[in-house]
C-alpha cells in the first residue's frame, strides 16, 4: 500500500508541473486564401490586425495609413471571395484603392478620410485622381515608379479620363449611361472594367443585368468570376447555368457554388 500511495503521489506532483494548455488567442482573425479566393471569419478584433493577417495569407501589400481606422473594430464572416471584393466587404467606408500588376489585385492603400488628411488630398475612390493630385501638388507618388514614355503616360490619361466618367456615371439611372457603363466593362484596361462593374452593380433592372452579361466574355476567368457573382446576387440563373461549360475549371467551379446557393 505504501508503494502505491508513493507512486500516485508521484503522479499528482508531475501534473502539477505540467503547464497549463494554451487557449488560442481571443478574437484572433482566420483568414484562409486557397487558388485565389479569400475566406475571412474575425469577430470583434482591430482592423489593422485583420489586415495584416489577409495581406500575410494573400501575398498582397496592404498599407494602412489610416491610424483612426487602424483600431476600429471588425467583424465579418465570408467565404471564397476574391481578394478585390474580400478587400471591399472589410474595408467598405473607408477611403482606399486597388493597385494592380496585369490583372492581379497586387496592393491596397488606405489613407486618412478628407476631413483627417492635413494635406486635403481627395478621396481614393478613384485611383487615377489620387495620382492626378499628387502630381497637381508637385508630391511624389509613394510607389516611386519609374518614369514612364510619352506613349504611356498618354495612356494613362486616356484611362484617367474613363474612369472619371465612370464615377460621374455612378449615380445615372439613364439608359445612355447604363449602356456607356456596359461599353467600359469591355475595356482593354482592368481599372476600367472593375470600375464599371462596381457601378453596374449598384443598379438594378433588366437592362442592367443584360450589360452584365457582358463581362462574362471578358478573356480574365477572375473577372468572369466577380460578374458571375454580381449576376447570382441578381438571381440570374440562366446566366450561371451557361457559365458552368465555361472553359476555366475555376469559373465553372465558381458557377456550380453560385447555382447551388441560389438555388431554392
Amino acid at each position: 500500500m505504501k508503494i502505491l500511495a508513493v507512486f500516485l503521489t508521484s503522479l499528482m506532483l508531475a501534473a502539477s508541473d505540467d503547464p497549463p494548455p494554451q487557449s488560442p488567442p481571443e478574437n484572433q482573425p482566420m483568414v484562409e486564401f486557397q487558388k485565389g479566393r479569400m475566406s475571412v471569419r474575425a469577430d470583434d478584433v482591430p482592423l489593422k490586425d485583420l489586415l495584416d493577417e489577409m495581406g500575410k495569407k494573400s501575398g498582397i501589400v496592404v498599407e494602412l495609413k489610416d491610424t483612426t481606422a487602424a483600431e476600429r473594430r471588425s467583424s465579418v464572416d465570408f467565404k471564397n471571395l476574391l481578394p478585390m471584393r474580400a478587400f471591399r466587404e472589410v474595408l467598405q467606408d473607408l477611403n482606399f484603392a486597388f493597385f494592380y500588376s496585369e490583372t492581379r489585385l497586387a496592393r491596397v492603400l488606405i489613407l486618412p478620410s478628407e476631413a483627417e488628411n492635413p494635406n486635403g488630398v481627395g478621396t481614393l475612390t478613384n485611383p487615377a485622381d489620387r495620382f492626378a493630385e499628387w502630381s497637381k501638388r508637385g508630391e511624389k507618388s509613394p510607389f516611386k515608379a519609374k518614369p514612364k514614355p510619352l506613349v504611356e503616360q498618354s495612356k494613362d490619361s486616356r484611362v484617367e479620363s474613363k474612369l472619371k466618367a465612370i464615377e460621374a456615371m455612378e449615380e445615372s439611372d439613364d439608359p445612355k449611361s447604363i449602356a456607356a457603363l456596359g461599353e467600359a466593362l469591355t475595356d482593354p484596361n482592368n481599372e476600367v472594367k472593375e470600375a464599371a462593374l462596381a457601378a453596374l452593380s449598384d443598379k438594378e433592372g433588366a437592362a442592367v443585368t443584360q450589360m452584365l452579361r457582358r463581362g462574362l466574355n471578358d478573356s480574365d476567368p477572375e473577372f468572369r468570376i466577380e460578374v458571375l457573382e454580381a449576376l447570382a446576387e441578381r438571381k440570374d440563373l440562366d446566366s450561371l447555368r451557361k457559365a458552368l461549360s465555361d472553359q476555366n475549371q475555376e469559373v465553372r467551379e465558381r458557377a456550380a457554388e453560385l447555382l447551388e446557393d441560389n438555388l431554392p
